[in-house]
């Protein structure tokens, strides 16, 4: 049961990142109580199409300039099907400390899909060696893994992120056995990740954030 509550404690990491990334845009530190150190808040026009998607990079890129990352060092080389938002798994540290770290001290990066018009998480964990996720998600019916031990090649200088694991959850067990639902599954399995600035997808979705920032 402590392994398996990991796996909830991930998620329930990735549902809070999301709410600790509108307090770093919409709530002032003066407002907030507190000292926040961040970026400068900018937010994509929500007109624009692909405007959740678009804000949630220009949010993850926003951190990275700010000499602070919050993950996505490394992303599937090509744009993975159905993607409509990134969340940082490690959710960021306001104080300016280091957001590295999880439950199990790997660095976990979510990729938010549409599957048949059902929502599915996917949770990408890089780490220096195997972690127990996969046995952890093994019994339950609305998760499944679907990458372990296959590593980023070239490696990368950072032995935190030598070892690459992914795995989909959703709030059923039908959202994850469509066809669609297997052709993510193999997606996940076997996308090579390279690292951000060399993945043009992200690269081509930050030029049309940047040119939708509200002014």
């Amino acid at each position: 049961m402590r392994q398996r509550g990991w796996v909830n404690a991930a998620l329930g990491v990735v549902v809070a990142a999301g709410i600790l990334g509108a307090a770093v845009r919409f709530w002032p530190a003066s407002e907030a109580g507190a000292t926040v150190i961040a970026p400068p808040s900018r937010v994509v026009d929500p007109s624009v199409p692909e405007a959740k998607l678009l804000d949630s990079v220009l949010s993850v890129e926003g951190w990275r300039d700010f000499g602070n990352p919050v993950g996505f060092a490394y992303v599937p080389k090509s744009r993975p099907p159905g993607l409509t938002d990134l969340t940082p798994g490690n959710p960021p540290d306001l104080t300016g400390g280091s957001h590295r770290g999880s439950g199990n001290g790997a660095l976990l990066d979510a990729y938010h899909l549409e599957v048949d018009g059902r929502r599915v998480m996917v949770a990408v964990e890089f780490s220096a060696g195997p972690t127990s996720t996969c046995a952890d998600v093994a019994g339950l019916t609305a998760a499944t893994c679907v990458r372990d031990d296959k590593p980023i090649t070239p490696e990368p200088d950072d032995v935190a992120l030598r070892h690459t694991t992914a795995y989909l959850t959703a709030d059923s067990a039908a959202a994850l056995t469509s066809a669609e639902a297997e052709a993510a599954k193999r997606f996940w399995a076997t996308a090579p990740f390279v690292p951000v600035t060399e993945a043009t997808w992200f690269t081509d979705l930050l030029v049309r954030a940047e040119a939708a920032v509200q002014k």
